[in-house]
């Protein structure tokens, strides 16, 4: 059994087209779990899509900032029913979701505010949901994590928020057909998107941004013609918009084109050919075609250039793996995670996953490694009973079988 093999299931679009559903009914917890299972899927099996990880991840950014103000709105809720300890803990949720300085600086006040108000004693005293007649309970407090359907125009604003303010101030400027398509493109409606957005370019003066977010649309309905001949257009436009380069890097990565995509990026201007994000594609280019000595230098030539960062030591240490240089590639996994945790900023669940499993194939059976599987089972469910067998692997070599015989039995039932 391959390294990667034992992740399997659903493409990573199927995963961001069911977080973009669970968006629609305002499910943002769920919509948050299959954007990750999304990026999952593209770091551990479909690496030629990378170009989808920035979308993505702005998804999942958003879907965060929609929990944190659901989380908001229900801890205010649980104060006014007296259930300070509970409202505490989702203001502070709330603050680990959001990213909008704003919302956080709102979160923080009303944070103090009740602490101010009640006192840590009073709210560590407070009541647990259904202790008392006055408590939330657990069926409410399930629907008040999804709040009442934003406008059209709110939704357009979350979605623009987390686009560079240049664009953003752009997307406001394009009219109605641009908003609603663009909607309807982050909630997976490709084929209305692809109507609305068309008519957009047709009322605005080109060049626009709209063709980017067109082609985004093309290439989920795989109507790669359209949309090569989209970003080619604008390319000759703009032709330093990164963007631009890494939709076309993706569509033909699909097709397996990857002559043009080393003539695109070759032809790309002076001025950003040494760029981070270009280096990345003409890394991941080589990665796709299986130039793995050749995809090492890029990303080297990225670290002497830019330092190194926690997307290029990802996309070094994979190609090390694929290359059969196992050790190296476990080195380099552990050494990001460890410069992750120093900085106290949360471990991408793909580079925990990479780590144990080269770990527990080099016959490591660590408490160690036995809490980083424990911790991914809850990190990313979807593979809780690949981690399940991998921990009663481990006590299966250490000889305890009878809590290898427990595990197993979990990830039986966790399939």
């Amino acid at each position: 059994m391959g390294l990667f093999s034992i992740f399997s299931g659903k493409s990573p679009e199927t995963h961001e087209q069911r977080g973009d559903k669970f968006i629609e009914i305002g499910a943002y917890g769920d919509a948050r779990i299959e954007y990750e299972n999304a990026l999952h899927k593209i770091e551990t099996k479909f690496p030629e899509k990378a170009p989808l990880i920035e979308r993505i991840r702005q998804k999942m950014t958003r879907a965060g900032e929609f929990l944190a103000r659901a989380h908001m709105e229900n801890a205010d809720i649980l104060v006014n029913a007296g259930d300070y300890q509970e409202a505490l803990e989702l203001f502070q949720l709330a603050m680990d979701l959001a990213e909008d300085e704003n919302l956080k600086n709102t979160v923080s006040k009303k944070i103090h505010s009740l602490i101010e108000d009640y006192g840590e004693s009073d709210i560590s005293d407070s009541p647990v949901p259904g202790a008392t007649s006055t408590a939330v309970s657990d069926d409410a407090l399930m629907e008040l994590v999804i709040p009442e359907d934003a406008s059209e125009d709110e939704l357009f604003s979350v979605l623009c928020h987390a686009v560079p303010e240049s664009v953003e101030n752009a997307y406001h400027s394009y009219g109605d057909a641009f908003k609603q398509g663009y909607i309807a493109l982050n909630q997976g409606e490709f084929e209305m998107a692809v109507e609305l957005l068309t008519g957009a370019m047709e009322e605005n003066a080109r060049p626009n941004l709209i063709a980017l977010e067109l082609a985004t649309a093309h290439i989920h309905l795989q109507d790669y013609d359209n949309a090569r001949e989209l970003l080619e257009s604008f390319l000759r436009e703009h032709p330093e918009d990164i963007r631009a380069y890494q939709l076309l890097c993706e569509i033909y990565w699909d097709t397996r084109d990857y002559d043009k995509a080393d003539r695109l990026l070759a032809g790309c201007p002076d001025t950003i050919r040494e760029n981070p994000p270009i280096l990345l594609l003409l890394g991941e280019t080589r990665f796709q075609e299986k130039a793995y000595d050749a995809a090492e230098s890029v990303f080297n030539r990225y670290i002497a250039i830019n330092g190194q960062d926690e997307i290029v030591s990802r996309s070094l240490a994979k190609t090390l793996e694929a290359r059969g240089d196992l050790e190296a590639a476990r080195e380099l996994y552990a050494q990001t995670i460890n410069q992750c945790t120093s900085c106290q900023k949360r471990v991408d669940p793909f580079l925990k996953r990479r780590y144990a499993e080269l770990s527990f194939q080099a016959g490591d059976t660590s408490t160690k490694l036995l809490d980083i599987y424990l911790a991914l089972a809850q990190e990313d469910p979807a593979n809780r009973s690949v981690y399940y067998q991998r921990i009663a692997g481990i006590y299966e070599k250490k000889g305890d079988m009878l809590e290898a015989r427990r595990y197993a039995a979990f990830g039986s039932e966790a399939r």
